[in-house]
């Protein structure tokens, strides 16, 4: 980005000058342009094509620090000199946050002790702050009410087309209609309930590459551009989904199954040590877990995968998870 028009940016801040920075495309295509530009380890000036609105990033900054509130970090939003977020420029929307340089979760050789103290974040975070100051938005997590990156279906419905259309594609159509009325039983099941269920705004995306790590301990939080009002159980099983990718080709596939649903439920646990669900919620996870099972990005991916490399104990897997026995 040329010289000038982030030092023009950076005016509106009060931000005089800077000595260095690092930019980061982070684009779609020509449409969906994503900018994050470090300056000087202090700042970060995020371009973006999309069009942003002031309430949108003014529930960022409030979100940031409920997590600040809970001991975790986050990078707090930076006001313009006149109380606003967004500045306008040529084609794209920009504002700036803090930038914290610490380590990344993907970064560490301790993983597993760190994820640990993450899932018990969740837990905690939900107990104090469900119900508390919800946006119209929702996460990327959510199912049947759309998020702001969906467009006529959410995403785990587009995955339910990708993993049945390889389905057919193959010739398995009696496994592809089994998957499918799988899929609509478990979704009628939430949609009688979940309008009804606790749920509070999160980050959304806590992927190792947003995890802030320091001297060996969960740290913080970056990158909330998935944020929204979620539903507690929804996002604890999302979180939780654990895939064993590896270990399929290994083990058979009934064991597999066992070792995958169990470390889900040990994951599953550790949030629950912090926070207690109510009989709603005790009532409906079920239908979470399953609906993540069958329709989460990485898992249909496996299961694509799987499809093609041992067709027999994918469909043993498949029947599995849709409890067709």
């Amino acid at each position: 980005m040329d010289k000038s028009i982030i030092l023009n940016i950076l005016h509106f801040y009060g931000i005089d000058g800077y000595k260095e920075i690092t930019e980061i495309d982070s684009s779609i295509d020509e449409k969906d342009i994503r900018l994050n530009i470090i300056i000087d380890k202090k700042y970060v000036l995020r371009m973006n094509t999309n069009k942003l609105e002031e309430d949108y990033i003014d529930s960022i900054d409030r979100l940031s620090l409920r997590y600040i509130e809970t001991k975790i970090m986050t990078p707090r939003i930076i006001k313009r000199m006149d109380g606003k977020y967004i500045t306008k420029y040529s084609k794209y929307y920009c504002y700036i946050s803090e930038y914290l340089d610490y380590p990344l979760l993907s970064d560490e050789i301790n993983y597993d002790s760190i994820h640990k103290e993450v899932l018990s974040s969740i837990g905690k975070f939900a107990k104090k702050y469900s119900n508390y100051d919800l946006v119209k938005w929702n996460s990327m997590w959510s199912i049947i009410d759309l998020s702001p990156l969906d467009n006529e279906m959410d995403e785990k419905e587009e995955n339910i087309i990708l993993l049945t259309n390889k389905l057919e594609s193959i010739g398995l159509m009696e496994l592809k209609e089994d998957i499918l009325k799988y899929n609509s039983y478990l979704r009628e099941r939430i949609k009688e309930v979940y309008k009804e269920l606790p749920r509070c705004v999160i980050q959304g995306d806590l992927n190792p590459s947003n995890i802030l790590v320091f001297q060996d301990h969960f740290y913080g939080l970056i990158d909330f551009n998935l944020s929204g009002t979620e539903v507690n159980i929804n996002a604890f099983c999302n979180e939780t989904n654990e895939q064993l990718e590896e270990d399929f080709i290994h083990l058979d596939t009934n064991e597999y199954y066992k070792k995958w649903t169990l470390k889900q439920e040990e994951a599953l646990n550790i949030i629950l040590k912090e926070y207690e669900l109510n009989t709603l919620e005790k009532n409906t996870i079920y239908y979470y877990r399953k609906i993540c099972q069958l329709s989460m990005y990485p898992n249909v991916m496996a299961y694509i995968y799987y499809l093609d490399k041992d067709l027999n104990k994918a469909i043993e897997l498949l029947n599995l998870i849709i409890e067709k026995l």
